[in-house]
């Protein structure tokens, strides 16, 4: 190669460096602004307290809930509607 080429190839490689970098700290910002974003929210506040609520139910409605496998069909719908949301978000699929 000659210089003018290998200066060139340089320069073009500082332009795809600079966009590929412009690229991961707008992806960093939005990750960390997400993560800011639910630890403010009332979500947290709500997971924290929901073993305060489960000790609330009377031992005779945890005894139908397990007869019934209410904590076990909970666990099973709420995979299967994150899965859905997974799939769904597939582009060539959903």
């Amino acid at each position: 190669m000659t210089a003018f080429s290998d200066w060139l190839l340089s320069i073009f490689q500082e332009i795809l460096q600079f966009f590929i970098d412009a690229v991961v700290s707008i992806a960093d910002w939005l990750y960390q602004a997400l993560l800011d974003l639910i630890s403010t929210s009332f979500i947290v506040a709500l997971i924290t307290n929901a073993g305060e609520l489960f000790t609330a139910i009377d031992p005779s409605v945890w005894y139908f809930l397990n007869i019934f496998q209410i904590p076990f069909g909970i666990t099973v719908v709420t995979s299967a509607y994150m899965l859905r949301f997974l799939v769904r978000r597939i582009p060539f699929i959903g």
